[in-house]
């Protein structure tokens, strides 16, 4: 029964971690793309940079409902990334209460309907 709790800690911290190096890259890319504006790009590169942060919320989503939906929102803040984006603002502290609500669910019922008695 103590290897179900060390491997729903596991994963919890890990994407956690994944969540918040997702932040970090994906506000890397937006402030490289930003200094490479200046530069002499033609219109098709222009285009090209622009498509990755339409894909990134999607990942934001997808990583926030799979239980990193706490550290995307802080992370959001304390590196300045996409505040303004009113989806991410909305689903990520309603997806963190859902994370923490499925998680206490495990903690307290036991893993009871995993184990088949």
């Amino acid at each position: 029964m103590i290897i179900l709790y060390v491997l729903l800690v596991a994963y919890i911290l890990a994407i956690n971690f994944y969540s918040f190096l997702l932040v970090k890259s994906l506000r890397d890319k937006e402030k490289l793309a930003e200094l490479d504006i200046h530069d002499t790009l033609t219109e098709e590169k222009r285009n090209q940079r622009q498509k990755p942060t339409e894909k990134s919320t999607g990942k934001l989503c997808i990583a926030g409902l799979l239980g990193g939906a706490i550290t995307i929102y802080v992370c959001m803040f304390v590196l300045k990334y996409k505040r303004s984006d009113m989806l991410l603002m909305v689903l990520m502290p309603l997806l963190g209460v859902l994370n923490i609500y499925l998680w206490v669910l495990l903690f307290r019922s036991g893993f009871s309907f995993f184990v088949l008695r």
